[in-house]
């Protein structure tokens, strides 16, 4: 068996390196390919990335169209049987590839493994998502991309991220994967870990995020008879309206918040959010 790690990359200097090391810092038995795309950073990123050159299988610099452009050019470029996307503001946690090769090899009817994924903020620990039901996927992201590992095969037969979407081209990938009938796994161990201070992280990008997540399901749920359609609707109503309401509870620091929601959860119990992921 054979991984293939993709890390695209821009103007990155803070964090490449460290998602670069729990990379090559895996313990693994099967083959690693390690593919780093860069989009014509100027801040320093590149000088770190040179560093590892011998590390890395194969590294690209130019001038691309955004995070999933360079996502789609490290699959292409990709010769692993199993794929990896590790964002460089992101990274990999101890033992994830050991993990990984291990499920892939054990069942092969599976084809993508994700799993729970641990938040951080200015380099503080904050929560551990939780990854909610694979049938809400009609209605929101259910999981967190940088925790999924995927066959090759999976993007040779649905395709690669769209790049009509900005924010949730990975929402969309997972989504037709699984609506095309692709078995996935969800295991407890948090492969890896997320940063909050990215794109999608980002409160600015936040109703722009919504509007992306409600095309992703659109289509497909005008297609499907009973009241889908109008259960999609209400769902992303609701999600805008809560997004003003609670707008200026966001300005506080996260940390704060999520230990209310921890608070919360261990008294009151699960949320009925939940079910689409608990952060």
């Amino acid at each position: 068996m054979k991984i293939s790690i993709v890390t695209p990359v821009y103007n990155a200097v803070n964090t490449i390196e460290k998602t670069i090391q729990s990379v090559i810092n895996q313990n693994h038995d099967s083959e690693l390919e390690y593919i780093v795309i860069d989009g014509g950073s100027n801040d320093g990123t590149i000088e770190i990335i040179n560093r590892y050159l011998d590390k890395i299988d194969i590294f690209i610099s130019e001038k691309d169209r955004g995070t999933y452009d360079a996502m789609n050019k490290g699959i292409t470029h990709a010769k692993g049987d199993i794929i990896g996307i590790i964002n460089a503001d992101d990274w990999y946690n101890d033992g994830a590839l050991k993990i990984v090769e291990n499920i892939f090899a054990k069942k092969t009817d599976i084809s993508i493994i994700y799993s729970p994924i641990d938040n951080y903020s200015d380099g503080k620990y904050l929560s551990t998502f939780i990854p909610g039901d694979l049938d809400n996927l009609v209605f929101k992201f259910t999981l967190n991309h940088p925790s999924c590992f995927v066959r090759a095969s999976v993007y040779e037969s649905i395709g690669m991220f769209d790049l009509s979407y900005s924010i949730a081209a990975d929402y969309d990938f997972i989504f037709r994967a699984y609506t095309s009938g692709y078995n996935f796994l969800c295991v407890n161990t948090t492969l890896a870990s997320y940063s909050l201070d990215g794109i999608s992280g980002q409160r600015k990008n936040r109703l722009k995020m919504i509007k992306e997540g409600w095309r992703v399901a659109a289509n497909f749920v005008e297609q499907k008879p009973g009241n889908l359609k109008i259960k999609h609707r209400i769902f992303y109503m609701n999600l805008v309206l809560k997004e003003f309401l609670i707008s200026p509870i966001k300005s506080f620091d996260p940390l704060i918040i999520m230990k209310i929601k921890s608070y919360l959860r261990r008294y009151l119990g699960t949320f009925s959010s939940d079910k689409y992921g608990a952060w």
